[in-house]
């Protein structure tokens, strides 16, 4: 079903008072009661790169359990993105959340990270100094010799649409859901970019590709990637150009996003949870912080306190992600359509 614009707003009021009625005045951990109003608010979306109105449909969580969820609609490819692959040892791509042996970490990729992966065993450049590259079609298994490692790019799929369905009323699930695998989606962002879990690792290998180990689908500078045709981000871009900073990365940067300070709404998880930057208003660094990286707290947008996520940096790869999730998700989280 389709959600009238005028009743679109009243939700996006009543989330902003939801705090209030659920929280206000409760005894000690009583917030891990669900919420009784909507917590997602459209209102904060921008509506530049979605295909239609958010709207709210049934659907079905994890549990079995019916609900009502938003339906959020996007472009495939919402921003600018590349480069990835550096032709040449010489030259300068992307970034990859490095795990090998020799200086793991966010790394940008040029001669240094590529001469530590030749150290570490990853026969990733020829020769003639050019790196390993192919380009893969959306869905293609390539025929790659498995005693080599390559930078992997994807072409890009314009003529898909995205819907991501995030529960209207967020639940705590029983247990925490990992995200640390590159298909596990973390939620979606204000500009209706897909934020993806951890990317593949270099040195156990891509899942399921016939490639060696250290081969990588590169980033870009933004954090994300083309995959089965649309462009997703393993790394929170509105704040990825301060992670280059804190760790002295100055030959790149994110310019195709606006970046986020203190205490700015990313966007929302899947279990529709809101996720904000690192540091809060306060500009501290936020306290009691769970292993998924959430706590209960009052924010700009729910003064008197809601369960929300930050984009730490709690992990060696430097990747901004929540690392679980601890609500329920739509059974179905994405649908992926051809337009006509």
């Amino acid at each position: 079903m389709r959600t009238p614009p005028v009743l679109l707003i009243a939700i996006a009021l009543i989330g902003l008072t939801s705090s209030i009625l659920s929280y206000a005045d409760q005894p000690e951990n009583s917030w891990r009661k669900p919420p009784i109003l909507p917590v997602l608010n459209p209102m904060f979306y921008d509506s530049e790169h979605f295909l239609e109105d958010i709207s709210v449909i049934s659907c079905e969580l994890e549990n079995g359990k019916n609900s009502l969820c938003f339906k959020l609609k996007v472009k495939s490819n919402p921003v600018p993105n590349g480069p990835y692959c550096p032709e040449t040892i010489n030259d300068i791509g992307g970034v990859y959340p490095y795990d090998g042996a020799t200086n793991p970490g966010l790394r940008v990729l040029k001669r240094d990270l590529f001469e530590d992966m030749e150290h570490d065993g990853y026969d990733i450049v020829d020769d003639n100094g050019n790196i390993r590259f192919v380009m893969l079609r959306p869905g293609e298994q390539p025929n790659l010799d498995p005693d080599l490692s390559y930078c992997i790019e994807v072409e890009p799929d314009n003529t898909l649409q995205l819907t991501y369905i995030i529960p209207v009323f967020p639940r705590f699930a029983s247990k925490p859901t990992p995200m640390d695998d590159a298909m596990d989606i973390v939620g979606l962002s204000l500009i209706g970019m897909p934020i993806n879990g951890l990317p593949p690792s270099v040195a156990n290998g891509i899942p399921g590709a016939p490639s060696g180990l250290g081969s990588m689908p590169a980033l870009d500078a933004c954090g994300g990637h083309i995959n089965e045709g649309f462009y997703h981000s393993h790394i929170f871009p509105e704040t990825i150009n301060q992670i280059y900073a804190d760790h002295q990365i100055s030959e790149i940067r994110c310019e195709e996003v606006y970046q986020k300070g203190s205490g700015d709404l990313l966007g929302y998880a899947m279990d529709g949870f809101p996720i904000y930057t690192d540091l809060p208003v306060s500009g501290n660094h936020p306290q009691n912080l769970d292993s998924c990286g959430g706590h209960f707290g009052p924010t700009i947008h729910y003064p008197f306190g809601m369960y929300h996520y930050h984009a730490s940096l709690d992990n060696e790869l430097n990747v901004n992600i929540p690392l679980c999730l601890t609500g329920l998700m739509a059974k179905e989280q994405l649908i992926v359509e051809q337009s006509l």
